[in-house]
């Protein structure tokens, strides 16, 4: 898993805040590296383009010794020619990659090209993990060369909600991060609000519903556990979206791995909506992973 990482890069200071959240992963677990750039103009700037990848790569296999890479540490350049998004999609799937890295929203000055809508795009076409970064990785989490230590992954309870297990147990093994287990119940059943002027109120079971959540997140925990992981569980009442975000602000979450879509068997929330609402607030990293259709 993340055999192949292709990190889309713009000449930016924004796109390239991600190089130390790709060098953590490909050095932790061996990964091969693709850095690319998209040219939307003439190939009479194809040198400029070649001059920037060439200092960038070299930069970016330097440091993956820096990270604890072991073996052979190599990273490759590509230069692209057409529409970002277009680009950045068919070099993926050429290269079979296992995880696409990009800054997810805004642009220097410098750069030529709207990363954050090129990322919006990507995201909506790909069948493959994204990881968004929205922030520059902290000095001192750089400096410890431990930039996922907290890792939160919500989950609904369905199947495909739990799609992003997987990545987040290799991110955990490689990187000795804690997984935190979240589910967050809604306090209103949707039907309850079809009246004008309802009062918000919990319902008479909630109580029953958070102990079903927790022990089911505990149990989800549990495999984790015997695989050698750190697991903790949690479970919040409110906003699915809302309670996720602030739950990664106040417990120093540094990655929030989730799918992009699934539902509870009695259709509670659809995690498509609630994935896009996280992308939209916070600056906590994400990793989506597109689950496969029952």
């Amino acid at each position: 898993m993340f055999e192949r990482i292709l990190v889309a890069l713009d000449g930016s200071e924004t796109a390239e805040m991600v190089i130390p959240y790709a060098e953590e992963v490909a050095a932790r677990l061996g990964s091969s590296s693709t850095l690319v750039s998209v040219s939307e103009s003439a190939a009479d700037t194809e040198h400029l383009y070649q001059a920037y990848l060439k200092r960038m790569t070299e930069q970016f296999e330097n440091e993956l010794w820096e990270w604890g890479a072991k073996g052979e540490a190599k990273a490759k350049s590509e230069i692209l020619f057409g529409k970002p998004a277009d680009e950045i999609l068919s070099c993926a799937d050429k290269g079979n990659v296992d995880l696409i890295v990009m800054a997810s929203r805004g642009l220097s000055g410098q750069g030529p090209w709207i990363l954050g809508n090129i990322a919006a795009k990507v995201l909506r076409a790909t069948t493959r993990p994204i990881l968004l970064v929205r922030a520059p990785a902290k000095p001192q989490a750089i400096q410890q060369r431990r930039l996922f230590q907290k890792i939160l992954v919500p989950l609904d309870g369905s199947k495909l909600g739990e799609s992003a297990i997987p990545y987040a147990e290799a991110l955990g093994q490689a990187l000795d991060a804690e997984l935190v287990l979240f589910q967050v119940l809604e306090p209103l059943d949707k039907a309850w609000l079809s009246e004008p002027h309802t009062f918000y109120a919990m319902p008479p079971d909630i109580e029953n519903r958070k102990s079903a959540a927790m022990n089911y997140l505990d149990g989800v925990g549990k495999s984790l556990k015997e695989m050698g992981l750190k697991a903790a569980s949690a479970v919040a009442v409110g906003s699915p979206a809302d309670q996720i975000i602030d739950y990664a602000k106040a417990n120093a979450i540094d990655l929030i791995a989730m799918s992009t879509h699934g539902r509870t068997g009695v259709g509670r929330w659809v995690f498509g909506s609630v994935t896009d609402k996280v992308l939209h607030a916070g600056d906590t990293a994400v990793l989506i992973v597109r689950a496969a259709k029952a």
